[in-house]
């Protein structure tokens, strides 16, 4: 159930500094979306998948809405290979959660790692996304400021500390 008014509302400003619509955000902490962050090993390094949004353009990591029925990691695996055709497996648990907004609506979203073995050369948005492999650097670089940056560092952090992901050499 979602909620409107009193102190649950937002003091955000447009552009023009004019009020924005108050934020109708969704009581607890159960996540509405799910995202994978896509990784594979090169040569010894990390690569990451990062795929444009739809209306902006901007970089980000495949995410949808949670269906009826579905778990949040079969969402994130479902939109990695909808939004970018990868293929692979949930690493673990979440690495974090973040919040987005979406028409004046606050969605929290659960992120994992996703162990990449497949990329398809044709995928269902390939007409409205693009997709690109990229190390840490760059896609610290292209994430940073987007509402799954701080989730993007804990999953860094997770890579680099296990001794289980950092011994993948997918090639």
């Amino acid at each position: 159930m979602a909620w409107c008014g009193g102190s649950k509302t937002s003091s955000l400003t447009t552009p023009s500094n004019t009020p924005a619509p108050p934020l109708i955000r969704k009581r607890g902490a159960v996540p509405q979306q799910a995202a994978a962050i896509p990784y594979r090993w090169r040569n010894g390094t990390v690569e990451f998948c990062l795929i444009t949004t739809i209306n902006a353009g901007r970089w980000t990591v495949p995410k949808g809405f949670i269906d009826p029925g579905e778990t949040a990691p079969e969402t994130a695996l479902k939109e990695a290979r909808e939004e970018a055709g990868l293929h692979g497996r949930v690493v673990g648990e979440p690495v974090g959660y973040y919040d987005i907004i979406k028409v004046g609506v606050r969605y929290r979203v659960a992120a994992y790692l996703m162990s990449v073995d497949n990329v398809d050369d044709q995928w269902d948005e390939q007409d409205v996304r693009r997709r690109r492999w990229v190390r840490v650097r760059r896609a610290t670089k292209l994430l940073n400021g987007r509402p799954v940056d701080g989730v993007f560092q804990e999953a860094l952090q997770h890579i680099t500390t296990s001794q289980e992901l950092r011994s993948q050499t997918n090639t």
